[in-house]
């Protein structure tokens, strides 16, 4: 049953951050051109952008919350593991993996539920570029939203594989 879970939200899941990441490496891409037209610009031509330093830096911020998802999912976020991994072949690994998976949905809830208030303050324009803030306020609750899916995703499969569980000495000795 949580394989199942597992396997339909990854069919959910790895498109959206894959095509998010995607975006993420374009978004990446046009802020370095940015940043190197406000230098050009400032030190070459003596004529400084007021735009730039803002536009790269919101292009940032969606750029950091895009990448969100797939490094849930492809496990490749900070982590001090030197207690799990002590623990990585017995069933004990798995609770802590539930619980670090469920710690984290209840983070996400809290972001989102503040990241929507926030959202809601955001309809002044920014300072220097023709955008409403709110454009800038709705990325995280959205990214969260979906990075979400991605937690749920990473529970059920510890879930399961918890029920699952084979010792991996006991698989080595049967297979002796």
């Amino acid at each position: 049953m949580f394989k199942g879970i597992e396997n339909a939200l990854n069919k959910i899941n790895a498109p959206i951050a894959n095509f998010a990441a995607q975006v993420s490496g374009i978004l990446l891409l046009v802020m370095t051109v940015i940043v190197l037209l406000q230098v050009g610009c400032r030190y070459i031509l003596n004529i400084p952008l007021s735009w730039t330093d803002e536009s790269s830096r919101f292009l940032m911020i969606y750029m950091t919350y895009l990448c969100l998802p797939i490094v849930y999912l492809r496990d490749q976020n900070i982590a001090m593991t030197f207690v799990t991994d002590k623990f990585k072949n017995l069933r004990v690994y798995h609770v802590f993996m539930m619980i670090a998976h469920i710690a984290a949905l209840i983070l996400f809830a809290i972001w989102i539920y503040y990241g929507y208030i926030f959202f809601q303050t955001g309809g002044v324009m920014a300072d220097s570029l023709p955008i409403p803030m709110y454009a800038i306020y709705i990325i995280p609750p959205v990214m969260l939203a979906i990075s979400s899916l991605t937690a749920l995703e990473k529970l059920a499969a510890s879930v399961h594989n918890f029920i699952h569980f084979a010792d991996q000495r006991k698989l080595a000795e049967v297979a002796e």
